[in-house]
């Protein structure tokens, strides 16, 4: 006897205990098999309609030496005994010696594969469903391909699993065997590669511009920053206005991740530039805005507005690099630490008088009315004096120039004064991730996919500019604007068209 050859176990009574089944009926056919993996599909799909898992036990291919023959033996996944091991881990096993056997061998006469049942008996009883049986549940390929196609458009495994369900009925697959398939996906497209060099080479794939620089004289890349090309050609169309914040909690490494967005002329979002940084501080932020300056394609062509949040580090980093940027702070935000420091100092009768006339001060149109205001607070807090040291100190005295609209309206910052534009945008990032314990190279399609979708939405935009009048705009006044300027800057010039009349009016306060 030769290594390989497969040899039947030598055949036996079936035994039969209280709790066997006999299936025999259900596989005994005449039927003959064109090809081997007819017969093999055949008796798998019949012992699954019953409820009885088969595989294959052994299996013979002709190969022309002497003895060798096609032959297919079938048995039960519960046959065969368990070896116990030494092992101090938990372990179980679902054999227990089941004798059902198939055997399936060519017919002399070539037509084709017969079936023949060595034993139908079951020394087991047979489940009345199959959720949690490894063997059924395995996915087939066309599951697979359904994980690939639907983990390319960002689809959670959870909703993966619903619709394979909702594909098949009977379909038992369990939510685990997805998440270790899409892993397998990963690894498989990735290959020898480490995840940098998997990143940079979707980067470089993409056309993206980029920078990296390394930690000391190691070969730990530090930071890296990177912009894609339609971002970097809407950015030399629109740079007047930027916004640009941090966000957290987007990979496993815990690393932040620094966006940029701008504003188009139809007043829609788009993606600048990423950075994930190792720190935040203003040597890193310099590195950052450095490499977003060399985007320009006019080195002189830097943003007239830079909208941030309170960030010291950020701040000294773009008054370094963009030294003639005005760099504007969010009111959202401004607001909301106000409120909370109203709360901690000023009675329960008078904060919402106090939160009013601190939203007027910040409101008012000329220096002359925003001291007259700030007189009427100063004097309705005289007992509150933590509070009017709070925003004097912290606020007003320091940054009154970025965010009180007496001199924020001095420069051109179309109508943003908060950074709720890149908030949004986080949100959206996120909503692509599914969760924060991807790694830089899942971050980095998910950005990608998000810029896809937010560059078809703005061509779409600009057509509709070309293409669409809306009705306010048909008059002769408009006839040499029309599809030259956005539809945005229209509604712009028609509210400025009405403000006309009321100019120097009281109504127009």
């Amino acid at each position: 006897m030769r290594v390989g050859d497969c040899v039947d176990p030598p055949l036996k009574k079936c035994d039969v205990t209280q709790t066997s089944v006999d299936t025999t009926d259900v596989f005994v056919t005449g039927q003959k098999f064109t090809t081997r993996e007819e017969a093999i599909s055949w008796i798998k799909e019949v012992g699954i309609r019953n409820k009885v898992t088969v595989i294959i036990a052994c299996s013979n291919i002709k190969t022309g030496k002497r003895g060798r023959r096609d032959k297919l033996v079938f048995g039960c996944d519960r046959g065969g005994k368990y070896k116990k091991t030494d092992s101090e881990t938990q372990s179980a096993s679902k054999r227990c010696g089941c004798p059902f056997k198939i055997r399936s061998t060519p017919s002399k006469d070539g037509s084709g594969w017969k079936i023949d049942v060595k034993c139908g008996v079951h020394n087991h009883g047979l489940p009345d469903r199959f959720e949690g049986h490894a063997f059924v549940s395995r996915l087939n390929t066309d599951d697979k391909q359904h994980i690939v196609d639907l983990t390319k458009r960002h689809v959670p495994p959870r909703h993966i699993l619903l619709s394979l369900q909702e594909r098949d009925p009977e379909n038992v697959t369990r939510i685990t065997q997805i998440y270790k398939h899409k892993s397998k996906i990963q690894k498989d497209i990735r290959g020898p590669r480490t995840e940098m060099q998997q990143l940079l080479k979707l980067v470089e794939e993409s056309g993206y511009v980029y920078w990296s620089r390394k930690k000391d004289e190691s070969e730990v890349v530090r930071d890296i920053f990177w912009a894609h090309p339609e971002s970097v050609k809407l950015l030399s169309m629109f740079p007047i206005v930027l916004i640009m914040d941090c966000t957290y909690k987007t990979n496993k490494y815990r690393q932040p991740l620094f966006e940029i967005v701008g504003m188009t002329s139809t007043k829609l979002t788009f993606a600048v530039a990423f950075a994930y940084m190792k720190s935040e501080q203003t040597e890193t932020f310099c590195w950052v805005l450095d490499k977003l300056k060399q985007l320009f394609i006019k080195q002189d062509n830097c943003p007239q507005v830079i909208l941030t949040d309170r960030d010291l580090a950020l701040m000294k980093a773009i008054e370094t690099v963009f030294p003639k940027t005005t760099n504007l702070l969010c009111r959202f935000h401004i607001n909301k630490n106000v409120k909370s420091k109203c709360k901690e100092h000023v009675v329960d009768d008078m904060r919402e008088t106090v939160e009013k006339m601190w939203f007027e001060l910040i409101k008012a149109s000329d220096e002359m009315e925003y001291h007259q205001r700030l007189k009427q607070l100063e004097d309705a807090c005289v007992d509150y004096k933590g509070f009017i040291d709070y925003v004097n100190d912290t606020w007003l005295t320091p940054h009154i120039h970025r965010f009180v609209e007496a001199w924020i309206n001095q420069v051109l910052h179309l109508g943003n004064t908060t950074t709720n534009r890149v908030e949004s945008a986080h949100w959206k990032l996120k909503q692509m991730l599914e969760n924060s314990l991807g790694d830089l190279c899942k971050c980095w399609e998910a950005m990608n996919d998000n810029i896809k979708i937010q560059v078809g939405n703005i061509r779409a935009s600009f057509q509709k500019s070309f293409y669409e009048v809306e009705h306010a705009h048909t008059s002769p006044f408009y006839s040499n604007l029309r599809g030259s300027v956005s539809r945005a800057a229209l509604r712009q010039i028609a509210e400025e068209w009405l403000r006309i009349d009321m100019v120097g009016t009281d109504s127009q306060k």
